[in-house]
C-alpha cells in the first residue's frame, strides 16, 4: 500500500459520482471533478473556479460549472473507447496527493476485438494556477484477423480534444459563448455567465510529436476541438498531450491575452515534463510543512493526507474576495456557499500551517460588514449580523425551502433566520488568529471593527428581563439544527457573551496600541461610553442555562423535558432521526444532529474544567447521532474524547471523520468532499490525539 496514494483496481458504475468526487484535482483557482476523459453516461463533469459565481432562481447564486476542458475521445478504426462498450480487461485509477496527479491505465477490447492499452495522467497545476495538462498514451496490443485480411498498415486511431460547452450544473446552464477563434497551435473561447457577466477565456492546445499523426481543428461555439489522426501497428504506441489555460475577468488584466500570451509562452519554453515537474516541486514545498505523520494505521495515514489535500485544493493562497466552501470546489452541493464551517473546522488549520491563507479567509468575512449591517437592520438590529449562507457580498444566500434529502418533503429552511451563533463563530475565529499569530497589524485594521460591529450586534440582539436581572436570546437554533424556535440555545447565549467581553478587551487593547484608530472606530461605528457600558451588562447578565454546581448544560430552555428517544427501536436505520421521524416530530425528543453544547465546550475548551467536560460528554455525547447527522461530528467529538482518556472512542469517531467520503459512510460524496470535515480530522489528529494547545 502506496500511504500517498488513494486507488482503485476496478471501476463499479454504482459509485460513479461518489467516485469523480474523490478523484477530484485541483490547486485552489479551479478544481475538476475526477470524471473520465472519454465520459461515462449519467457521470457529472464539473470545473468550478474560485470566486465564479452566476444567479439561481433560488438561493441567490452558485458556482458555475465551466465548459469542460478534460474531454479527449478515442475512436479506434471507428469505434468508440468508454469504458461502458467494449470489454475492460484491466482498470487501475491513482491520485497521487504527493505529487498532485490523477493517472489511470485501462486494456480495454473494442466491440471488434481490437486491444489497446490506454495510460492517462492529468493534473491541475499547483504551481501555475491557471494551467491544466493531460498526456493521454494509447498502446494497439492486437488486431484479431489483420494478418488474415492481409492489414499491414495498422488501426486507425483519432483522438479529439475539445473545450464542451455543453455543460450546467445538474441541468442548470450558466455560460454562454461570446466568441472562438485560433491562434497558431491555439483554440481558444471565450465565454460569459448568463447573469453576472463574468468573461473567462479557455485556450488550447493538443499535440503529438509521434510521426504518422496530422493535426486539424475545428471552430465551434459549442465545442472547439482539435483532431490527432493516424494509424498504430501491434506494440506501437502514440502519445498526445493537452494544455488548457484559463482567465476570468476576475483576474487582473485581459482574459483572453492573458491565456493567449501565457499558453503561446509555456508551448514555446516549456513541454510537459517541465510543468509536471514544476507541480510536483510546489506539491513538495506544500507537504513539508503541511504533512502529518501517523505510524502503525495505513488507513488513517492516507485519510488525512487526504483531508489534509482536500483543504488545499479549495483554498486561494491570494484571492480574499471568497472563502473554502462546505463543499470546497469538488460538487454541486450547498452551490459553493460560504458557512460557519470555514470558521469553527477549517481556520484552525490554516491559521496554525498557513496562515496567510487564514487572514485571506478572514479578509472575506471583513468585505461582507456592509452586507451583515444591512441584514443586521433590516431584522430590526444594530452592528452586524452575517448571512447564515454567504458568497460575495454578503446578502443572505439562504434559500427559503427545500426538498429534504432523506424524507422528501419540502420543508422550510429557517437557518438564515435562527442560526444567529454564525456571528459569534466568526468573531472567534479572528480572536483564536490574532492570538495565534500575533497579527496586530490585522487586528488593528480589520479584526477590530469585525469584533466591534458583531459585539454592537448582540447587544441589541439580546433582550433585557428585568424581572431576572438578566439578558436572553430567543427565537433561535443552534448548531443541532433538529430543534428550532428555541430559546437561550446555550451555545449562542455563552458565544455571544464571550463576543461581547472579546470586543471590549480588544478596545481596551486598541485604546493602548493604536489611538487613532481607536477614535477613529469610535466615530465610525459611535462606540460611546453608553454603548460600552451597554455591552458590559450584557455579558455580564447574560442568561446562560447551566447548573454551575453540576456543571451541566442546558442545550436550551426545556431541553430537559423533552423525551428521551428509544435509539435502540431505529437499530440498522440507513438514514438520520430527522429523515425517519420528520422535521417537526424529531423536535419532541432528546436526540440532536450533532455537538451543540459539546461543541462549545470544544471551541472554548480552556474556559471549562475536566469536571465540566465530562458530564457533559456523559449526557449529550449518547443522543448524537454520529452516523447520520452532521458529518462534523464524529471528529470533533474526537478531541474532547482524547481529553476524557476514551481512546477507543476517540479512534472510532475520528475514522468515521476521515473516512467520509473515501468510503462514501453517509452516500452523500456525489455532491462533493465534506471539507469542513477535512478540517475537523486535521483537529482531531492535532488537537485530540496530539494534544497541541496554544
Amino acid at each position: 500500500m502506496n500511504l500517498w496514494q488513494i486507488s482503485e483496481d476496478t471501476f463499479n458504475r454504482k459509485k460513479l459520482r461518489a467516485q469523480e468526487t474523490v478523484y477530484t484535482n485541483g490547486n485552489g483557482y479551479f478544481c475538476s471533478r475526477g470524471t473520465f476523459e472519454e465520459g461515462y453516461p449519467r457521470a457529472t463533469p464539473a470545473t468550478l473556479l474560485y470566486d465564479v459565481f452566476d444567479d439561481i432562481p433560488v438561493g441567490k447564486e452558485e458556482l458555475a460549472n465551466v465548459p469542460d476542458w478534460l474531454v479527449i475521445k478515442l475512436f479506434v478504426n471507428g469505434e468508440r473507447f468508454r469504458l461502458d462498450l467494449g470489454k475492460v480487461l484491466e482498470y487501475r485509477r491513482t491520485l497521487d496527493m504527493q505529487k498532485g496527479v490523477i493517472s489511470r491505465h485501462v486494456r480495454w477490447e473494442s466491440p471488434s476485438g481490437i486491444r489497446l492499452s490506454i495510460s492517462i495522467e492529468r493534473f491541475v497545476s499547483l504551481a501555475d494556477e491557471h494551467v491544466g495538462c493531460i498526456r493521454y498514451s494509447v498502446t494497439a496490443e492486437e488486431q484479431p484477423g489483420a494478418a488474415e485480411k492481409g492489414a499491414t498498415g495498422g488501426i486507425d486511431i483519432d483522438l479529439r480534444a475539445t473545450l464542451n460547452t455543453a455543460m450546467g450544473n445538474y441541468d442548470l446552464m450558466h455560460w454562454e459563448t461570446i466568441d472562438q477563434g485560433q491562434e497558431d497551435e491555439l483554440l481558444w473561447l471565450h465565454s460569459q455567465t448568463r447573469h453576472s457577466l463574468v468573461q473567462l477565456v479557455q485556450s488550447m492546445s493538443f499535440t503529438t510529436r509521434d510521426q504518422g499523426f496530422t493535426r486539424e481543428a475545428f471552430n465551434s461555439d459549442i465545442a472547439p476541438s482539435i483532431h490527432l489522426r493516424g494509424k498504430l501497428v501491434p506494440g506501437a504506441t502514440m502519445t498526445a498531450e493537452k494544455l488548457v489555460v484559463m482567465y476570468t475577468s476576475r483576474d487582473a488584466g485581459d482574459p483572453g491575452q492573458n491565456a493567449i500570451e501565457q499558453h503561446a509562452k509555456l508551448l514555446r519554453e516549456s513541454g510537459y515534463d517541465d510543468l509536471l515537474s514544476r507541480n510536483i516541486q510546489a506539491w513538495s514545498d506544500y507537504w513539508r510543512i503541511s504533512d502529518i505523520l501517523i505510524e502503525g494505521d495505513d488507513k488513517a495515514q492516507q485519510a488525512i493526507r487526504y483531508s489534509v489535500y482536500q483543504l488545499r485544493i479549495s483554498a486561494s493562497t491570494h484571492d480574499d474576495r471568497y472563502s473554502v466552501a462546505a463543499k470546497g470546489l469538488t460538487g454541486f452541493g450547498y452551490r459553493g456557499h460560504i458557512f460557519q464551517d470555514t470558521e469553527i473546522f477549517m481556520l484552525p488549520y490554516f491559521i496554525n500551517v498557513y496562515p496567510s491563507i487564514a487572514r485571506n479567509l478572514l479578509l472575506y468575512r471583513y468585505h461582507l460588514l456592509p452586507g451583515a449591517r444591512a441584514k443586521a437592520k433590516h431584522n430590526g438590529y444594530e452592528g452586524a449580523q452575517y448571512p447564515w449562507e454567504s458568497t460575495l457580498d454578503g446578502n443572505e444566500a439562504t434559500p427559503p425551502s427545500i426538498i429534504h434529502p432523506e424524507s422528501g418533503e419540502l420543508i422550510p429552511v429557517l437557518h438564515g433566520k435562527l442560526e444567529v451563533h454564525i456571528t459569534a463563530s466568526i468573531s472567534l475565529a479572528v480572536w483564536k488568529y490574532w492570538k495565534t499569530t500575533g497579527d496586530d497589524q490585522f487586528m488593528r485594521d480589520y479584526g477590530a471593527e469585525i469584533l466591534f460591529s458583531t459585539a454592537t450586534f448582540w447587544a441589541s440582539r439580546a433582550e433585557s428581563h428585568p424581572e431576572h436581572n438578566d439578558y436572553e436570546i430567543n427565537d433561535v437554533m443552534g448548531p443541532d439544527e433538529w430543534h428550532e424556535h428555541v430559546n437561550n440555545n446555550a451555545y449562542t447565549n455563552y458565544m455571544a457573551r464571550w463576543n461581547i467581553q472579546a470586543a471590549l478587551d480588544v478596545f481596551n487593547w486598541l485604546q493602548t496600541n493604536a489611538s487613532d484608530k481607536t477614535r477613529a472606530l469610535v466615530q465610525q461605528l459611535d462606540l460611546s461610553d453608553q454603548r460600552l457600558q451597554h455591552w458590559q451588562d450584557v455579558a455580564v447578565h447574560m442568561r446562560i442555562p447551566w447548573d454551575k454546581k453540576t456543571g451541566l448544560f442546558e442545550q436550551f430552555d426545556g431541553f430537559f423535558k423533552l423525551a428521551p428517544l428509544n435509539q435502540e427501536e431505529f437499530k440498522g436505520r440507513t438514514k438520520s432521526y430527522q429523515g425517519l421521524l420528520g422535521v417537526e416530530e424529531v423536535q419532541r425528543y432528546q436526540i440532536i444532529k450533532q455537538a451543540d453544547v459539546l461543541m462549545l465546550i470544544i471551541v472554548l475548551d480552556q474556559q471549562f474544567d475536566l469536571k465540566t467536560k465530562r458530564v457533559n460528554w456523559d449526557y449529550y455525547y449518547p443522543i448524537t447521532d454520529h452516523d447520520y447527522g452532521s458529518s462534523l461530528t464524529p471528529a470533533l467529538h474526537t478531541i474532547l474524547a482524547c481529553e476524557l482518556g476514551l481512546v477507543d472512542v476517540a479512534y472510532t469517531l475520528f475514522m468515521k471523520g476521515a473516512l467520509v467520503d473515501l468510503e462514501d459512510l453517509r452516500g452523500n460524496a456525489a455532491e462533493g468532499i465534506h471539507d469542513a470535515c477535512c478540517g475537523a480530522v486535521w483537529q482531531a489528529a492535532i488537537l485530540g490525539f496530539a494534544g497541541l494547545r496554544l
